[in-house]
């Protein structure tokens, strides 16, 4: 199975990539640098045409969305369970990334892996990713093996089987994963720490895989409770995205997950998380590491939030591509980077926006270094705001990876899914775009000036173990300076905004003149 991060269905990152690993990383190693386009394509004057969906609900509570495309002789079966590692609680940490591996260990009428090996037997590709916030389960099938993914789906949602020797077997599973992802990664560490520290809450901040703590001494009731509770049919949400309609539909889910149990209804709570407290800083020696990485976040807010349409553009601005202001200052510039990413999560409830940066030459200044020039350009565009260059190469980016993305059965069926379990209504899909479109430069330097300040941000340091970790010297003077021009700033802003411009009026003729009242002498007008 693939361990995958959160998974944002809006993000240029996300959108570009699709999936990624279970804990927030850097961007790959990047390719040589090319010349800077100069000016952005135009947008295309219309958008692409919404995704027909229809929408029902099985007797035992399981929504079904289903979207038909004729385009081709395949169905993307995928069921997303409303349960991620924010459903947890401290202690037993993990257990929603626990059974996207125990998925696949067998159920009543189905063996050991038996699942992915019958459908792939047939063509089909099998894969399932947990995040904070859903655990996702796909087949992309042939059309006639659309029938035999379903009834396999229904058997383990009815029947999985838990018990002593499946848990201990996928314990060490991920126990050897967390070893591979985590332990034996340079950097990985630190990484980890980005959400911990920019949520104020454990739920929304502790890592998807979970603790290698939680998960050696968790006993089998835990895991039998979990599923029982979680996997009900009424927190499921499947979607049909492909050669099918309806009517076809109905008749393959009442011989199949209709006929799963509904074992109650899960209560989620919303996460409603505190204002940050002040400026939080980090240093984590690595004894793997042969460079540096640094990391700063933010907390911000989550889509549907009208905000956060702005802040995926900006980060499009600062990190998204070759034209970035990032690849000028890290790379063009001097070559202190060799990867760099910027960018929202895509969380649920509340989101970040993290920038990242691996640096080329591992060494204290070059760290400085790369922290000042990513805080520069932030405040930068506080300032000054991004040009309509900028902005239209950053909506054209972000409409092509969707066009490319959606060209996937199984990513459309990922969002249409998501759309129905958090927004409840997977048509809203369709607002999607014209919101991006609707983003302005000035709604772009406003999220900056709101969100992305030094006393709401978070910086992390991953450095070698050699190192010493940095003392905290305070609030640097180049911040300093950059906070003071941007309060002159918005002062003669709101100046400019307060002037009142008078607009010239046509006289009338001497004889219309006569006939109206005479107004008082205007006051002289004040010196400027």
């Amino acid at each position: 199975m693939n361990c995958m991060k959160s998974w944002a269905f809006r993000t240029f990152a996300v959108l570009l990539a699709l999936l990624a690993l279970a804990m927030p990383a850097l961007a790959a190693k990047k390719a040589p640098p090319k010349p800077a386009p100069q000016a952005a394509p135009e947008l295309s004057p219309s958008l692409p045409k919404p995704w027909p969906v229809q929408r029902f609900v099985l007797d035992n509570g399981m929504r079904v969305v289903v979207h038909t495309d004729r385009s081709a002789p395949i169905v993307a079966l995928g069921i997303l369970v409303d349960v991620g590692s924010r459903d947890e609680v401290a202690g037993k940490s993990g257990l929603a990334h626990f059974f996207e591996h125990m998925m696949f260990q067998g159920s009543k009428h189905s063996g050991k892996m038996e699942h992915i090996g019958r459908l792939e037997a047939q063509g089909a590709e099998v894969n399932a990713n947990t995040s904070a916030d859903r655990t996702w389960y796909y087949e992309v099938v042939p059309r006639p093996a659309l029938q035999l993914a379903l009834w396999l789906e229904a058997d383990r949602f009815e029947h999985l089987g838990i018990d002593q020797k499946n848990v201990d077997n996928q314990r060490q599973a991920v126990l050897a994963e967390m070893a591979e992802r985590i332990d034996n990664q340079p950097l990985a560490r630190a990484s980890l720490e980005v959400e911990a520290k920019t949520f104020a809450s454990w739920e929304m901040g502790h890592p998807t895989i979970g603790s290698a703590e939680d998960l050696q001494k968790a006993p089998l009731q835990d895991f039998v409770e979990f599923w029982k509770h979680w996997y009900s049919p009424s927190n499921c949400v499947v979607v049909l995205s492909g050669d099918i309609d309806v009517e076809q539909a109905r008749p393959l889910l009442a011989d199949t997950l209709a006929k799963v149990l509904r074992r109650g209804d899960p209560k989620h709570t919303e996460r409603k998380e505190a204002e940050p407290a002040g400026h939080v800083a980090l240093s984590v020696p690595d004894p793997l590491a042969k460079s540096a990485a640094v990391h700063v976040a933010w907390r911000v807010p989550a889509y549907p939030a009208t905000d956060s349409c702005a802040l995926d553009l900006l980060g499009q601005v600062l990190g998204g591509d070759e034209s970035s202001r990032l690849e000028k200052r890290l790379v063009r510039e001097k070559p202190l980077a060799v990867s760099y990413f910027a960018g929202t999560h895509g969380r649920r409830d509340a989101d970040l926006f993290h920038v990242s940066a691996e640096l080329a030459n591992g060494s204290p200044a070059a760290l400085v270094e790369v922290k000042k020039r990513i805080g520069e350009e932030l405040l930068a565009i506080a300032l000054h705001g991004v040009s309509d260059a900028e902005l239209q190469r950053a909506r054209l980016a972000f409409e092509a990876a969707w066009i490319e993305a959606a060209t996937k059965p199984e990513v459309r069926a990922e969002l249409l899914a998501q759309f129905e379990t958090w927004l409840g209504d997977a048509g809203k899909v369709a607002e999607l775009l014209p919101r991006y479109r609707a983003v302005t430069a000035a709604d772009v330097q406003r999220v900056a000036r709101q969100y992305l300040t030094w006393d709401r941000q978070v910086e992390i340091d991953a450095i070698p173990a050699s190192w010493l970790p940095a003392k905290t010297a305070g609030k640097p003077e180049w911040v300093v300076k950059g906070e003071k021009a941007l309060v002159a700033q918005r002062a003669k802003e709101e100046a400019d905004a307060k002037r009142v411009v008078v607009s010239p009026v046509a006289l009338p003729d001497a004889a219309t003149a006569a006939t109206l009242p005479q107004a008082a002498s205007p006051s002289a007008p004040e010196a400027k």
